[in-house]
């Protein structure tokens, strides 16, 4: 960020990682960024679970965004929920199946966030037969209302 924002050089006021994990799990919209194949950005709404710190989504193979994470799986996506706001970048695949135990976390969270509104509960065995996954390179975090002493950059390796 610009030195003229005044982002502190300590770390007092961040937001603690529990915070942004649970901002990532609970969050209901999450804003999905892609790359056309002329560069031109693609953004789009989609829901999804945050689960062993990694973002999991579902969509048909022939979607647009889906289409430019095949071809290019660098992506970023976005959420937020009160005054807090979530940046991640990472890059995203299709996976042809996600192990019981995380497919059973993943559609716990969706029966949570999505169940009740929207009647939308998948079973465990729709994410066994696969789905997409984000994994992170940098999250981003802050609070707006201690901004910018809250402003926080995690690296994933």
């Amino acid at each position: 960020m610009p030195k003229s924002y005044g982002v502190p050089k300590t770390a007092t006021g961040m937001m603690p990682w529990d915070d942004t994990r649970s901002l990532l799990e609970r969050a209901t919209s999450y804003w999905l960024v892609t790359v056309d194949a002329d560069g031109k950005p693609h953004l789009v709404g989609q829901w999804g679970a945050w689960i062993g710190d990694r973002w999991f989504f579902e969509g048909g193979e022939d979607t647009k965004w889906a289409r430019n994470v095949a071809r290019e799986p660098r992506i970023a996506m976005g959420a937020e929920r009160g005054t807090s706001a979530v940046m991640v970048e990472g890059r995203a695949e299709r996976v042809p199946s996600v192990d019981h135990d995380t497919a059973v976390a993943i559609t716990a969270q969706y029966g949570r966030k999505y169940g009740r509104v929207y009647k939308y509960r998948p079973k465990p065995e729709q994410w066994e037969g696969g789905g997409y996954v984000l994994t992170p390179a940098k999250v981003f975090a802050w609070d707006v209302r201690g901004f910018p002493r809250s402003v926080t950059r995690y690296r994933f390796d």
